[in-house]
């Protein structure tokens, strides 16, 4: 078994590691192996005609002393150009993560060296945010100041009643946890079964969260960063349960600021209820006549409730328009077209978008 750490192209070559280029990544080769030098890049390994791709080459997450019975190796696109198998995988890797290649048997380690390996891991969001959230939360979304070693959220995510009590049926888990590319962001996604009243994981366990009980949602100490050698601290946030969303978005109850022509002002919508923080930050644009979406930045804030655009460049003097995806969430997972948690003879309601006009103070 092989350990090695990659450098860039001009330290490798300083340490008499043989580099190449293989299509338009920088690759460092070792012992046969390929092995990508940047986070797009790819890995190749001389194959066998015949050869199954999956027995020759698969890449896991997390030092050789974890891999590989029982964890997932990395998604992504195997290709073959004359006798060399290739490996796209489906994401970026992450610079300071610990990686281990398993080629006929081989275990190979190896770590793409980056100055933020440095970084302590944290916690430093949850969302929903705020001190109280609707019993039928659909989404929890877990932000760490750096990537995060996957395949272990539970081992350290509780979600908690008031006497300390863990439920350990409240989340959904998938073979592939459901991470940002960066791997600094974890969605958690309730079990829908436990929150649609009627069938039968509802009727057997109960709502995961109950109106007027306080929870806690917590990340236990311990979880290592990506390059695992720093683990984050532990991290609680509490929230008390409020009553359920059980009715649809409504545009008409929002309010909208009215920015002034040439300037740049922000535009702020405070919406009818909150509305999931990642679905909010791309489900809204602001177009004009021509159909051109402006450019700017979003903030969500007010745990969820307002929506702020800050425009690059000053407003125009022109006709503008909100344009709203119709499958915009609020955090109970209700969009524009129809309910979560819906009889299955109600109709979805045939729309796409919803489009407001934009008035701007002159």
């Amino acid at each position: 078994m092989a350990r090695m750490t990659l450098f860039p192209r001009a330290a490798a070559l300083a340490m008499g590691i043989h580099v190449s280029l293989f299509g338009s990544a920088a690759l460092a080769q070792e012992g046969g192996l390929i092995l990508p030098q940047d986070p797009s890049g790819t890995f190749a390994i001389a194959q066998p005609g015949g050869s199954n791709p999956a027995d020759m080459l698969q890449v896991f997450v997390g030092p050789m002393t974890a891999c590989c019975d029982g964890r997932s190796p990395l998604a992504g696109r195997y290709t073959e150009e004359a006798d060399t198998l290739i490996f796209d995988p489906a994401f970026d890797l992450n610079a300071g993560q610990i990686y281990t290649l398993q080629s006929a048997g081989v275990l190979t380690e190896f770590t793409l060296s980056s100055e933020a390996a440095a970084i302590a891991p944290e916690v430093i969001a949850i969302y929903p945010s705020g001190p109280e959230i609707p019993e039928n939360t659909l989404r929890f979304y877990i932000h760490f100041s750096t990537p995060m070693q996957p395949h272990v959220s539970t081992e350290f995510i509780q979600l908690l009643d008031a006497q300390g009590t863990a439920d350990t049926a409240a989340f959904m888990t998938f073979t592939q946890e459901l991470w940002s590319e960066d791997r600094t962001r974890l969605t958690l996604l309730m079990d829908p079964g436990r929150i649609k009243r009627g069938v039968a994981t509802n009727l057997e366990l109960g709502p995961a969260l109950l109106e007027g009980q306080q929870y806690s949602i917590g990340v236990t100490e311990g979880w290592p960063g990506a390059n695992g050698l720093q683990v984050a601290p532990g991290f609680e946030q509490i929230f008390l349960v409020s009553a359920p969303l059980r009715d649809l978005p409504d545009t008409d109850l929002w309010q909208i600021s009215e920015p002034s022509v040439q300037t740049r002002e922000p535009l702020i919508i405070t919406f009818d209820r909150r509305f999931d923080h990642q679905f909010a930050q791309s489900s809204i644009r602001i177009v004009s006549a021509d159909g051109s979406t402006l450019a700017g930045v979003v903030t969500i804030a007010d745990h969820e409730r307002t929506w702020r655009f800050m425009p690059d460049v000053v407003w125009p003097a022109a006709e503008l328009e909100i344009v709203i995806d119709a499958r915009l969430e609020d955090v109970a997972g209700n969009n524009f077209r129809d309910l979560l948690d819906h009889a299955v003879e109600t109709d979805v309601r045939a729309i796409d978008q919803i489009i407001l006009p934009l008035p701007l103070r002159r």
